[in-house]
């Protein structure tokens, strides 16, 4: 008889469901992004439990869509104060610009590391309460870097995995952090660590042999021999949900929503941004890039727009809300400087739009412009060539993201070099069709390998051996 599947455990900062009102009644709903749309599947499939930071609002019987949840839904309450330190002290303000690189933003504060591990560790007795020892435990992110260590000090036995979903730095960045040792530390707790590019793990790797003490990295096999255990690091890119994108994508109404928007934009040419407003994702650049397009072509501004979206986040951080500023008055003067009647250069979006228009301004844009100075995999590349599914369009493509790595197909850009930007732009707009047919045909290919569905079961697969 074939050994039943064990439980999965999956611990995130974020869960898969929230509380919101809906038609003037609070009820669950499903929350965004690909980590959701990877695991909450897997779970469905195999049992087990989801822990996640909340207000334990969520019922325990939990129903989506008139069905009760097939897995469980374990919340970690934290203090005001614990939860002020351990996301926005150390996660946001710390780790986050640390690991894309960015070491001259960061901001120390000493004791909010604290509150991370305390956050860590009342995340490690919700695991071990909601848990058994035969469970594959599968921890997520940068905010949960202490984690596998201290459930490895509870249960020596378990299945421990752990994945970056963002970059890692080279030792000479990582180094930085005053806790360094202690982070790699409570990594090394786990059996298996993910990174989305071979580039990340050998960061990875490197920052172990330099900065862990008694400790043998062999770089070749990607191992880590740590005390009486060895530590495995393997590459392993997300993706998206391909065929859910391509179904909701083809949907008659999303079709007469692509059309709407080629006649509400005078059927110029589209190019088109779309980011969380973060510092790492290049928009300032993207823009400058734009209006030297604009500068160097008179004839330009009638014929394309550019269309960028951008979803609000961390609105209370003032590096945020300075960034922000700076944007609006860029896409202001922009437009001040070179709109004509009826032809506005830049249409400006700050919200989050619902999957079905989001889908719809991929199928209707002719570039998709992707330009982070710095991020572990991004997405919204996949997204958009999912959607093309009639083929045409061309993806600009930054080469600090990781989805470079994998993007043959796309047009590479050095998202600091504006001029190169400007330039590859201009070249991608000139493309003809029988030029991007075979470049989206090959990034089709590429992104079909990268299926996120594909990702999750692979990686489990790894941890239950």
């Amino acid at each position: 008889m074939a050994r039943a599947k064990r439980r999965l455990v999956v611990v995130s900062n974020r869960g898969p469901f929230r509380m919101q009102i809906v038609g003037g009644r609070k009820r669950p709903v499903r929350a965004a992004g690909g980590l959701v749309a990877a695991l909450d599947p897997v779970l469905r499939a195999r049992g087990g439990v989801w822990v996640s930071t909340g207000d334990g609002d969520l019922p325990k019987d939990l129903r989506i869509d008139g069905a009760r949840l097939p897995y469980e839904i374990a919340q970690v309450k934290l203090t005001r104060s614990v939860a002020e330190g351990y996301y926005e002290g150390v996660s946001n303000a710390m780790l986050w610009p640390i690991m894309h690189s960015m070491a001259a933003t960061v901001r120390m504060t000493g004791p909010a590391f604290e509150d991370y591990a305390t956050a860590n560790r009342a995340f490690c007795e919700a695991v071990l309460a909601s848990s058994k020892d035969s469970d594959l435990i599968w921890v997520q992110d940068f905010h949960l870097m202490l984690l596998p260590a201290m459930l490895r000090a509870e249960r020596r036995r378990a299945h421990i995995g752990w994945f970056c979903h963002i970059p890692w730095p080279g030792s000479d960045i990582f180094r930085v952090l005053p806790w360094r040792e202690a982070i790699l530390q409570g990594l090394l707790g786990a059996d298996l660590i993910g990174f989305h590019t071979e580039g990340y793990a050998q960061n990875f790797l490197r920052c172990v042999n330099d900065l862990v003490p008694a400790v043998h990295v062999d770089f070749s096999r990607m191992q880590i021999r740590h005390g009486r255990r060895t530590v495995r690091v393997v590459v392993a890119p997300i993706g998206v949900p391909l065929d859910a994108i391509q179904t909701l994508a083809a949907d008659p109404r999303v079709s007469a929503e692509v059309e709407r928007i080629q006649q509400w934009v005078n059927n110029r040419r589209i190019i088109l941004g779309v980011d969380r407003l973060d510092y790492t994702k290049g928009i300032e650049q993207r823009l400058l890039a734009f209006e030297q397009l604009l500068r160097s072509d008179r004839a330009a501004r009638n014929r394309y727009v550019m269309v960028q979206i951008m979803v609000p986040s961390r609105t209370d951080v003032k590096a945020y809300a300075d960034l922000k500023t700076r944007i609006d008055q860029r896409v202001g003067d922009i437009n001040g400087r070179y709109a004509s009647a009826g032809r506005i250069p830049i249409q400006y979006f700050y919200r989050n739009l619902p999957p079905p228009q989001l889908y719809a301004h991929y199928r209707a844009a002719d570039v998709a412009l992707v330009t982070p100075l710095r991020d572990g995999m991004n997405l919204v590349a996949l997204e958009y060539v999912a959607c093309r599914m009639q083929g045409g369009g061309v993806l600009v493509l930054s080469e600090f993201a990781g989805a470079a790595e994998y993007l043959e197909g796309a047009l590479r850009v050095n998202p600091y070099d504006v001029h190169d930007m400007a330039t590859t732009l201009k070249a991608a707009l000139a493309m003809t069709a029988d030029e991007q047919e075979p470049r989206m045909h090959r990034l089709r290919a590429e992104v079909h390998k990268l299926d996120v569905h594909r990702w999750a079961d692979g990686y489990i697969a790894q941890l239950e051996r």
